[in-house]
């Protein structure tokens, strides 16, 4: 055989060199290449959808071979999202990225026949195994399931459920759930991502729909705000009134009056030591007395909208009469902001 090369041959190596020299890039020469062509120099560059090449000689500079476009499919009821799943949550131990297997059809909606259905049983169960393969993993998953369920049963906002779950992965990550139970540290992270948002729950009110006791959580939650470092402030009888209100049904006027006692300085001092449901309940208990036309709920009511007792917003609305006897409340009233709505104006 002869040993010379042909001239397409000799070709061919001088491209294969320069490509061996440009894998060598400096920063120059990246930012020369995407302004000019590599092949003959020229800066005549097209972009045209997902590339970019070179009008002089053709070369394709740069290639997105993804196509990051949805596609849509057009029915009788209009234009449908087709192959777009749901995006990536932190909710999920695996951020949504698993796969779910079908049962008796193929993705063209035929029937499978009983060796299939046999074989994607098998698939099912060792794709199970694989989402969690170890303990850890599904402790992580465990959590997560039940906190979405304590979500769901609380009605409880989204930006809750995202604290919670951000609480429970940090406690995760910290191994602090070595010798507790999950659904302690699922029901702690929950009660407190209602604290750090602001929308406080009573610990028995978790404590009713989660599978542990308030004294289990009462354990996790302090571990976990003394190890992460959560600070949590401290509840506002604020917090509560809005709550409290909507149970009993109080208007809107009736509402902002409980919320302008509550700003006043003398309720503040007062509130100190208190439990601030108890005092949010007292303060719209008050409020209400001095409203003729609409109609009053009862001390028991207003109690267990708030998780109080009657003895706590009867002793607390002795010490409202006699601070409006002294003149000292609502010493900040002209500054407070009303509430203006048709069907309840504001009086004067």
């Amino acid at each position: 055989m002869s040993t010379e090369s042909s001239p397409a041959t000799g070709r061919r190596h001088q491209k294969q060199e320069r490509s061996e020299l440009s894998t060598e890039e400096t920063p120059t020469s990246r930012l020369a290449s995407e302004c000019c062509c590599p092949e003959c120099e020229s800066d005549h560059l097209v972009v045209e959808q997902n590339e970019r090449y070179c009008e002089g000689c053709g070369l394709v500079v740069h290639r997105d071979d993804l196509d990051r476009r949805r596609r849509w499919n057009y029915t009788e009821s209009g234009r449908e999202p087709e192959r777009t799943g749901s995006p990536t949550t932190h909710r999920l131990h695996d951020r949504g990225l698993s796969t779910d297997i079908g049962y008796y059809r193929d993705g063209a909606g035929n029937p499978l026949n009983a060796n299939t259905q046999r074989l994607f049983s098998r698939l099912r169960r060792w794709d199970a195994q694989s989402k969690v393969p170890s303990k850890r993993d599904k402790s992580l998953r465990d959590g997560l399931s039940e906190i979405a369920r304590l979500i769901s049963v609380l009605d409880l906002s989204d930006s809750v459920f995202d604290e919670a779950v951000d609480i429970y992965r940090n406690a995760w990550d910290a191994n602090l759930l070595k010798g507790r139970s999950i659904e302690a540290i699922a029901s702690g992270s929950v009660f407190a991502a209602t604290r750090l948002e602001q929308l406080p729950r009573h610990r028995s009110e978790v404590a009713d729909v989660a599978r542990v006791d308030s004294d289990a959580i009462n354990n996790a939650y302090t571990q976990m705000n003394r190890e992460l470092e959560l600070a949590i402030p401290p509840p506002l009888p604020q917090d509560f009134l809005p709550r409290i209100a909507s149970a009993i049904g109080a208007g809107n006027y009736i509402e902002q009056r409980a919320r302008e006692l509550l700003l006043c300085p003398a309720v503040g001092r007062l509130s100190n030591g208190r439990p601030p449901s108890g005092v949010a309940a007292a303060a719209l208990y008050h409020a209400q007395q001095a409203e003729t036309g609409e109609k009053r709920a009862s001390q028991k009511a207003i109690a267990e909208a708030g998780f109080t007792s009657t003895l706590t917003i009867r002793t607390i609305w002795r010490k409202l009469q006699e601070l409006e006897e002294e003149g000292k409340l609502c010493e900040n009233a002209d500054t407070i902001p009303t509430l203006h709505t048709d069907s309840n104006p504001v009086k004067q």
